[in-house]
């Protein structure tokens, strides 16, 4: 079994409360990395945290509520990581969001919110 040592690192992953966010999460902290994840659903977000500090009791772990679609509340998930872990190494870009809706169904604005989360969740330079 191959084992990763990434202990000196620290890894922010957006869209880090569920999915593969939640999974790449589980993996990193094992491996011993400092990770701070983000997501919009707060409640989701405070149980992703407790499931993975269950899991890594002594995990370095900051969990932050943003919307990467609002350049303020990515600035400040980019601070909290610089202030909490001192930098980071490494970035996972891993919001999303998925819908299930039939043409009929799905409003004007939504192929534009589509597209905004795709251009801009990587969020701004700070």
């Amino acid at each position: 079994m191959l084992t990763i040592d990434l202990s000196n690192f620290r890894c922010a992953i957006t869209g880090g409360s569920s999915g593969i966010g939640f999974a790449t999460a589980q993996l990193f902290l094992r491996a011993g990395a400092a990770v701070a994840i983000c997501g919009r659903d707060e409640t989701r977000l405070q149980s992703a945290a407790t499931q993975l500090r269950e899991q890594q009791p002594k995990a370095r772990l900051l969990t932050q509520r943003c919307d990467v679609l609002d350049a303020e509340q990515m600035r400040q998930f980019a601070r909290a990581t610089q202030e909490h872990f001192g930098g980071c190494d490494i970035l996972v870009n891993n919001a999303g969001q998925g819908r299930v809706s039939t043409f009929a169904d799905t409003s004007d604005e939504e192929p534009a919110r589509r597209d905004r989360l795709r251009q801009f969740a990587s969020g701004p330079s700070t």
